[in-house]
C-alpha cells in the first residue's frame, strides 16, 4: 500500500510517500505562509524522487489541525481533488494526537498535548494511545485549564511542533476513513460576520 501524506497546518509544508515499509519520499520546507503556492510542486517532486506515479497512491492522509483558518485547509482541499477521481480513501488525523505518537510511540505513557491558537488561548487534549482521556476530543482552554488537566491525569505536557507526514502517512494505513474524517479542526470560528453583523456559528472542534 502507497500512501501519501499532507501536512499544511503550521509554518511547515510536508508531504511524504511510503508502504508499509519504508519511506518511499519525504520533503519537508519551513515556508511560513504561502502553502497553496507550493504543496503541488513538492507533490510532484515526491512522486520524481520515490519513482512512483499519482496512480500508485491507494490512500492518502492529511494533517486536519488545529492551524490557521487559510493554512490547513491547503491539504485537506488538495487531499480532497487527489483522492477523488478513483475515489481514493483519506484519513485525516489531528497535530495533537500525531504530535503524542511521534513523543511516545509505544502509546503506552499518557501525556497531555497542547498548541497555542493565540489570545491567550490553548487547544489541548489527553492522550493514551489513540484514546483521549479528557473527552471527546481537543478542547479549548486557558493555561489554567491545561495545567488543571495536567495535574488531574498526572502527566506532562508537551506542545505541537513539526507534523512528521511519515508518521502520519504510517498510522493511515490502518485507520478507517470513517472513524479518522478529513475534515478541519479549526481552533473557533471565522471573524468574518455574515450581512447584518451575525457572526457565522462557531465551528465545533
Amino acid at each position: 500500500m502507497i500512501v501519501l501524506g499532507l501536512d499544511t497546518t503550521g509554518a511547515d509544508c510536508s508531504v511524504s510517500l511510503v508502504d508499509e515499509a519504508v519511506v518511499r519520499a519525504h520533503i519537508s520546507r519551513k515556508i511560513g505562509r504561502g502553502h497553496a503556492e507550493v504543496l503541488a510542486g513538492m507533490v510532484a517532486d515526491a512522486f520524481t524522487a520515490a519513482k512512483l506515479k499519482p496512480t500508485d497512491v491507494d490512500r492518502l492522509a492529511v494533517c486536519t489541525g488545529p492551524g490557521s483558518f487559510t493554512g490547513l485547509r491547503v491539504a485537506l482541499s488538495f487531499a480532497k481533488g487527489f483522492a477523488l477521481p478513483r475515489s481514493l480513501p483519506i484519513v485525516g488525523l489531528n497535530a495533537l494526537v500525531l504530535t503524542y505518537v511521534q513523543n511516545a510511540p509505544d502509546g503506552k505513557t499518557p501525556e497531555l498535548i497542547y498548541k497555542d491558537i493565540r489570545r491567550d488561548e490553548l487547544m489541548f487534549a489527553t492522550y493514551s494511545g489513540f484514546s483521549c482521556l479528557s473527552g471527546e476530543g481537543p478542547r479549548v482552554g486557558s493555561d489554567m485549564a491545561v495545567q488543571n488537566e495536567a495535574e488531574h491525569f498526572r502527566v506532562t505536557k508537551t506542545e505541537v511542533d513539526k507534523i512528521d507526514t511519515r508518521i502520519l502517512a504510517w498510522l493511515a494505513m490502518d485507520r478507517d476513513p470513517a472513524a479518522h474524517a478529513a475534515e478541519p479542526l479549526y481552533s473557533r470560528g471565522p471573524d468574518a460576520k455574515l450581512p447584518g453583523g451575525t457572526a457565522p456559528p462557531k465551528t465545533k472542534a
